[in-house]
Formats: C-alpha cells, sequence, structure tokens
C-alpha cells in the first residue's frame, strides 16, 4: 500500500512540520525516549480519497463525545515511539486516524496500525476546544523533559523558595480560551 502522502504536497508538509518539532525535541532535549506526544488536525488537507480509505484497525472509544470533531482527521504519535524516530520516519512512527460519526470513536486509515498514546483523548478534548472557539491552531503537543522530571524527584527544588528562585524555566504555552 502507497503512503498517504504520495502526491499529496500539503499534507505532506505538514506531517513534515511536526516531523521536524519532533526532532527539535529530541535533540534538546525537551522529549525523554518516547514521552510525550503529538497530534496534528489535518482534516484540511483530506480529499475524496482519504475519505474512501478503510480503516486499519478496530473501531477504537475515545472515552469522551467530542461533538466538534465529527469527521476530523488528525495524525498521531505512536505509542512507545520515540520523538528522533518520529523525526525521521513520521509515517512509521505515527498514524492517521478518522473521527468516527459518533464523535466518540476513532480508526486508523494509514499508513501503518500504529496506535496513538494513552493521551490521545486529552489531545482529542484540546483540539474539540480549539474548534469550537474557532481556533486557527492544529497542534497539540506535550512533552516530559528530562531535566524538569529529575528536579521533581529532588526535595531541595520542591521547596517553595528553590523552586522559585533558582529554577524558574522560561516557559511559553498558548491556550485559546
Amino acid at each position: 500500500m502507497k503512503s498517504i502522502l504520495v502526491n499529496r504536497q500539503a499534507l505532506t508538509y505538514a506531517v513534515n512540520q511536526a516531523a521536524e518539532v519532533a526532532g527539535y525535541l529530541w535533540q534538546k532535549g525537551w522529549a525523554e525516549r518516547n514521552g510525550g506526544n503529538i497530534t496534528l488536525n489535518i482534516t484540511e488537507f483530506v480529499d475524496d480519497e482519504i475519505k474512501s480509505l478503510p480503516a486499519i484497525s478496530d473501531v477504537k472509544q475515545i472515552g469522551a463525545t467530542l461533538p466538534y470533531l465529527k469527521g476530523c482527521y488528525f495524525y498521531c504519535k505512536g505509542t512507545n515511539k520515540r520523538m528522533r524516530d518520529l523525526a525521521r520516519w513520521p509515517m512509521e512512527h505515527g498514524s492517521v486516524i478518522r473521527i468516527l460519526d459518533d464523535c466518540a470513536s476513532y480508526v486508523i486509515i494509514a499508513d501503518h496500525p500504529v496506535m496513538p498514546t494513552s493521551e490521545l483523548p486529552a489531545h482529542l478534548s484540546v483540539h474539540n476546544r480549539l474548534i469550537e472557539k474557532g481556533s486557527p491552531y492544529k497542534a497539540s503537543l506535550h512533552t516530559h523533559p528530562i531535566e524538569l522530571i529529575a528536579m521533581t524527584h529532588c526535595k531541595k527544588f520542591l521547596e517553595k523558595d528553590a523552586s522559585q528562585q533558582k529554577y524558574h524555566p522560561a516557559t511559553s504555552c498558548r491556550y485559546s480560551r
């Protein structure tokens, strides 16, 4: 079976952007091993051929009903897949899912039956909210930065003064209200 990316330049570019971000996360040490997840709403790139693709997985329950996702398509990082590998081979370490008409379940449609991570329901909930609010944002990302994880095991950094004065991470987060 040919890749869903073949002859779809815009879709390929979008998936490759997600892969590029995965590479940065790995190179900078911001994503430990397979920690973290990326989901990308690719619905705008879906054509009739993609819509007609059969499922290559069983129907999977999301665990919530997300009405704004009806008929949406997402590229998702796979469970137990490393960011460094996703950066090099995005379609071998991620998959494309279709949200079904019940808005509570999905199927994998491409390229391989790579199961999304357990955080998929949380990511899809974010996407549901983004669409509900008319946000232009198409990606949801989270990681488990190695240094911050290590610091949470060090009593010194858990003290109020130490965590606020000695280490104040420069973070940026966008959330559409």
